[in-house]
């Protein structure tokens, strides 16, 4: 796993990879490991500089077009103009010639959380995003529109010495109560092909917000963007192709808005832009939450992605420990098309959080979902995303069923989620269906309709329940019993355009 939460992997221009991270328990450095074979082995952690004063755990870093590496990280301090006493405030340093760090230098002043957004733009300009504390905010309104306790504000250097800070404030009201009153924060960055700077922001409401800036100075106003999300951040990466690839947590937990991260970290999703993030493929999800039962920051989240010198993609991710990850996948994965499941490895494209017992057969012919005598039995399946398609696999549902709903979806649910089917995009009852019999079951869908053919013949067609905010990527399965006994089998999934 990685020797710290929120570590920032970057691949130098011979090929080297560098994980950067604070150094732990100590918190008054900043450490570093390095790969020379693409990220399968590495070498021992070591100290790359120490800081004045103590860090928690953010830090960025970024190899520039001169080959220095410049570096983001922020320290703990006290004092006005923070959060309830505390700063967090953000210092920059960067290599020169002989290899040795600059002497840090601070740029953002008061309280900032995690950092996430720092790139270097084609012109050579620096670019930081975060979102950054306001004191008078700290406390709900009353009646005011509540904005959170955060705004995001961008800062931008052509030197990497001298820093100005972009007029423009960037917030967006709250949706609904909460615990939690973040408001803009954690933003990312990428430059598109076309100069524009694109920013994600993460946001408690279900959404992340997106803004536009020309250079990095001047932004525009947030809007919602297409990707669901959980309260969590997001990371863009500009490929050597051309493409971007975002990491994110499309998940929501309907049942309980309120809850953790508001809808989990349960999964780490990821997708593949090749043309400036106008449309996206895969949503495959690369990273699973280690462990269910756990408090405090738990998950797949703030994850840091670099492309390999053969073009991979090495992620460093999680939260927790025991749950921090070190992973690394092809992106042309996440273009394809067609996917058929593979019980070789066990079920491993299937979640079950909020469920237990899912097993494959001794012949690895299908997998095998035992019913409970309460709540919801199910499982999640995760394939290529498409915006239209066909599904099919072979069903068998025992006597003891008394309900089974299958479900199309956007983006991921646990099962013990008990309104999640409320929320699929599409949903079919399974009531009719036979006992004791193996069924072939095709579904067919547009982005309005959906065709359930069983056996051959057509069974039922449905209209969206509403309508997909990106293209679909999950099959949910659910299923009651009101004795507890049997088990549904499920053969492998096959889904094509």
């Amino acid at each position: 796993q990685t020797p710290s939460q929120e570590c920032s992997a970057i691949t130098r221009r011979d090929g080297t990879l560098e994980v950067y991270f604070i150094t732990k328990p100590e918190s008054d450095s900043i450490s570093l490991m390095r790969s020379k074979d693409g990220g399968l082995t590495w070498s021992a952690a070591k100290v790359a500089f120490t800081i004045p004063g103590k860090a928690h755990f953010g830090v960025q870093a970024v190899e520039a077009a001169d080959g220095s590496v410049q570096i983001v990280f922020h320290l703990l301090g006290e004092g006005p103009g923070g959060y309830r006493g505390r700063l967090y405030e953000v210092y920059h340093t960067h290599t020169i010639a002989d290899g040795t760090w600059t002497k840090p230098q601070r740029v953002v002043l008061g309280y900032v959380g995690s950092i996430r957004g720092f790139v270097q733009l084609k012109s050579g300009r620096l670019v930081l995003g975060v979102g950054v504390a306001v004191p008078a905010r700290a406390k709900e309104p009353e009646s005011d529109p509540d904005l959170g306790w955060n705004d995001t504000v961008a800062y931008y250097s052509d030197d990497a010495t001298h820093w100005q800070k972009s007029p423009h404030i960037l917030n967006f009201e709250l949706a609904g109560k909460n615990t939690t009153r973040y408001g803009a924060i954690e933003p990312t960055l990428v430059q598109l092909s076309d100069g524009r700077v694109w920013m994600l922001i993460r946001d408690r409401g279900g959404r992340l917000y997106e803004s536009y800036s020309a250079d990095g100075s001047r932004w525009s106003k947030p809007q919602h963007s297409s990707f669901i999300s959980s309260d969590s951040p997001a990371e863009l990466l500009r490929l050597k192709d051309g493409g971007i690839l975002i990491l994110w947590n499309p998940c929501q937990f309907w049942t309980n808005p309120r809850s953790y991260a508001m809808g989990g970290r349960d999964v780490l999703c990821a997708a593949i832009s090749t043309d400036d993030g106008k449309t996206w493929h895969g949503y495959r999800e690369i990273l699973h939450e280690a462990d269910q039962v756990s408090r405090g920051d738990r998950g797949t989240a703030y994850a840091s992605a670099t492309e390999t010198a053969n073009g991979k993609i090495f992620v460093s991710a999680g939260q927790g420990e025991h749950k921090r990850a070190m992973l690394l996948f092809d992106p042309q994965w996440l273009m394809e098309k067609r996917f058929t499941d593979d019980f070789t490895h066990g079920p491993i494209a299937w979640t079950q959080y909020g469920d237990t017992g899912l097993t494959i057969s001794t012949d690895k012919q299908h997998l095998i979902l035992p019913l409970k005598a309460t709540g919801i039995s199910g499982a999640l399946l995760n394939f290529p995303a498409l915006a239209q398609g066909t599904l099919s696999f072979r069903l068998w549902l025992p006597a003891e069923t008394s309900e089974t709903t299958l479900g199309l979806n956007d983006h991921f649910n646990r099962i013990d989620d008990l309104k999640a089917s409320d929320h699929l995009v599409f949903r079919a009852n399974l009531h009719t269906l036979p006992r004791d019999a193996w069924q072939d079951i095709v579904l067919t869908w547009t982005d309005t309709k959906l065709t359930l053919t069983v056996n051959g013949q057509p069974h039922t067609t449905l209209k969206t329940q509403r309508r997909a905010i990106s293209p679909i990527s999950y099959l949910r399965l659910e299923s009651h019993s009101d004795k507890g006994t049997g088990a549904i089998k499920i053969s492998p999934v096959t889904t094509a355009p």
